[in-house]
């Protein structure tokens, strides 16, 4: 279950970690696949990268559900 974030008593939404973790893991790979034109293999890029974003915060909020199932 995730739970609102407590910040010197300012609540923050429980996805706020898995955003972060996804956009620190998004901004390599998006410089990586930009710098080697990899996006022209894509119909609409910007759609590529969003999905891109997606698939990492969707591993992200995985991976942190099963971590703190296991704590």
């Amino acid at each position: 279950m995730l739970h609102e974030i407590s910040l010197a008593g300012v609540l923050l939404p429980p996805l706020l970690p898995a955003i972060v973790v996804a956009l620190l893991l998004f901004v390599p790979l998006h410089w990586g696949i930009s710098r080697v034109d990899g996006y022209r293999f894509f119909w609409h890029p910007a759609l590529a990268g969003l999905c891109l974003f997606l698939i990492l915060l969707a591993l992200a909020l995985w991976a942190g559900l099963v971590w703190s199932s296991h704590g």
